[in-house]
């Protein structure tokens, strides 16, 4: 897993590197299982980490679904701060999403 800086928000994100990737770590992060079928192209999970942070984990297999699925984190990200992602046009949003996906990168 690849560990993605949310700043300036709290919380932490990270990417798996494939299905089984993501399995281990929904299990170590959340202790329960999250078993994905061999047509799941993408899923994004959240949850109160070990540390009391809000953590999140993603799955994608391509940079489109990857992009979906931080996304996702995001829009959860603003709502827990009060934060509307369309204000100001959304730059706060794709600021943030523009961050991520290049953090994601291999």
């Amino acid at each position: 897993m690849k560990a993605l800086s949310l700043r300036p928000y709290h919380g932490s994100v990270f990417i798996a590197a494939d299905a089984e990737d993501y399995q281990r770590g929904h299990k170590r992060l959340f202790a329960t299982p999250d078993v994905l079928t061999c047509a799941t192209a993408g899923r994004f999970t959240g949850g109160e980490g070990k540390d009391g942070m809000w953590t999140y984990l993603v799955f994608a297999t391509e940079p489109h679904v990857l992009a979906h699925e931080l996304s996702h984190v995001l829009f959860h990200v603003f709502e827990r701060c009060g934060m509307d992602p369309r204000d100001s046009g959304g730059e706060a949003f794709c600021y943030m999403l523009g961050q991520l996906m290049l953090e994601a990168k291999p």
